[in-house]
This record gives C-alpha cells, structure tokens and sequence, in this order.
C-alpha cells in the first residue's frame, strides 16, 4: 500500500531551497534564511467580502454582531432569534425544567418578536450538519449543495386535480368490489374518508399524490399531524364540496392552497 503524500495534501507551504516547512506568516525559512513570497490566497477577498447570514430567518448579519447558539451549535444568529438568557436560538425547542416544568410556556411567550418572529424551516445539511432555511441551494458552513433545494414548489390546480382522478378511480374500484358483498349505501362514502384520512395521515399523500410526485405538509414542511388531517379530509372538504369555489381557489391562490388546506393550515408542493 502507497504511503499517503502527507506534503501534497496538508496545505503547507515549504521552502522551494531546502524543502523545510515554513511556519505560517513567516518571511522567511527557518532552515536555509531564504526569503519567503507568502501564497497568494485566492479566497481572502471572497471571505472579506462574505456577510453571513441568520440561519433562522436569512437576514444578512454582520461578523461583529452575529450570535452562536450553545445548544444546537447554529451560526450565525441575528439577535432577534438568539436568545441572551439561555444562549439558544429559535430553532432549538423549549426545554421543559424539572425545577419549575411551568414556567417554560412563559419563557417562549417573553422571547423577543421581530418581523421574522415565525421561523421558515430549516433543514440540517448532509455533510456538515448546519441548519439552512428551505430554498437556500449551497450550505454557506461547507459548500454542499442541498438535497432539499427546490423543495418548496407549490402544486397547482391541473396536477391535483390529476391526483385526484387517480384516487377516485382506486376508491371506485374498491366500492364496486365491496358491493358486491355488502350492499350498504354509505359505503362509498365511508371508504373514500378513510382512504384519504389513513394515507394522508401516515405517509402525507395519497397513491394518486405519490404518481404525481405531491406531497401534503404543514408550514413547517412536516406531515400534518391527525388533527390537521381530520380538518382537511372530512371538515374542510364538505364545505369545498358544497361550495365548489373552494376548489377552484386554488387556481389564484399564491400558494396554491384550497379551503381545505387553509381550514387545515396544510400545504401541497411538488418535489
């Protein structure tokens, strides 16, 4: 087995004379004396001129101002999303103390509010770990770009409307081989809820959403819990069905969402 070329890939930088290593910052070798060029790094103005950002809510935050959480390890923080007392940010979730388990509630309650005072969500990156809001392409931590970029495209009309097609046409096939055994009328009824309801819940999208590649969410990009889908799927979609304006509010809505989604507080996209 070759031994590893230690000098190619440490990054020192060594004396072109004697081929000592040279300390960084040194003008000259400390080995021969020869006078030392110190490299030219071609990222210094790049990192000069680099501002980082909040990772909780994406406003730019200069170097001197911007806060580390102690918890979690995300930086950088703007002080509207750092939090002085417990040296945490808004990303990390209340701890509940053993001390006094009711003060936590009025703890979140007495955090500072901003403009961003709902944080986006935020995705950890897979190569480094660092928190990235939604929607960011590069991790500005390591440079690797993320999986979830893109992720957040709302499904329109003609691409749910095919999903449901879909599910119509699997819930029908299922009530015809039903009837065939038990002839009750509300059976049709009862299975397409329960159709939608135990799919939406467990995996967030039904077998017509998964052809079509959609998915239902909630703001923070998480499955809906079963409140929500219980809202969506039952209560929600009587009032679309009897109003079907609720529907087609889809068509002009700037996240796409009918009145189902918004009686839910749910989202579609399209990943």
């Amino acid at each position: 087995m070759a031994e590893k070329d230690t000098i190619a890939s440490s990054g020192d930088q060594f004396c072109g004379n004697c081929g000592a290593a040279i300390v960084p910052g040194s003008a000259a070798c400390g080995q021969c004396g020869l006078a030392v060029r110190p490299e030219d790094d071609p990222f210094k103005n790049l990192q000069e001129a680099y501002v980082p950002y909040c990772r909780a809510c994406g406003v730019p935050v200069p170097r001197e101002t911007a806060f580390h959480c102690t918890k979690c390890g995300v930086t950088s923080l703007c002080r509207e999303h750092f939090y002085p007392a417990t040296r945490s940010c808004s990303l990390c979730p209340p701890e509940l103390t053993e001390e006094s388990p009711e003060q936590a509630p009025s703890q979140v309650a007495n955090r500072r509010s901003g403009p961003w005072a709902q944080a986006p969500a935020a995705v950890p990156c897979p190569e480094c770990g660092a928190r990235i809001r939604q929607g960011v392409e590069f991790c500005p931590n390591c440079g690797v770009k993320q999986e979830s970029y893109g992720a957040g495209r709302y499904a329109g009309f003609l691409p749910r409307l095919g999903a449901f097609v879909i599910d119509h046409l699997i819930t029908g096939v299922l009530v015809a081989a039903l009837t065939v055994f038990v002839d009750i009328w509300a059976i049709g009824p009862v299975l397409s809820i329960v159709y939608y309801v135990l799919f939406t819940y467990y995996r967030g999208q039904t077998p017509g959403k998964m052809l079509l590649g959609l998915h239902v969410q909630d703001e923070n990009g998480n499955k809906p819990t079963l409140k929500q889908v219980l809202l969506r799927e039952v209560v929600g979609k009587m009032v679309s069905t009897g109003l079907p304006i609720g529907y087609l509010w889809i068509l002009w809505d700037p996240k796409k969402r009918g009145w189902h989604d918004y009686i839910a507080g749910t989202y579609v996209i399209k990943k």
